[in-house]
């Protein structure tokens, strides 16, 4: 879960960082998955940031954050 008043969330996700920086989804399912995820909670991203086998997810607000993180734990996998 995020901590209060942070807009920022880093979670697992299935992908790698090659040398020459370049993103590569290792599972193309997750991340059809998780955005529809992200579109059925009707949840808004500023940005997102791929790191190695992680991404940083900025919401537009802080609310928008603690409801991502409570609803994505939440989930069933």
């Amino acid at each position: 879960m995020a901590p209060s008043g942070r807009r920022s969330i880093t979670i697992e996700a299935p992908v790698m960082i090659t040398s020459n920086k370049v993103a590569v989804w290792m599972d193309e399912e997750w991340m059809h998955d998780f955005f529809d995820f992200l579109k059925k909670h009707k949840l808004k991203l500023c940005a997102l940031h791929h790191k190695q086998r992680k991404i940083k997810l900025t919401f537009i607000n802080a609310k928008e954050c603690t409801m991502f993180g409570l609803k994505y734990a939440g989930r069933k996998k």
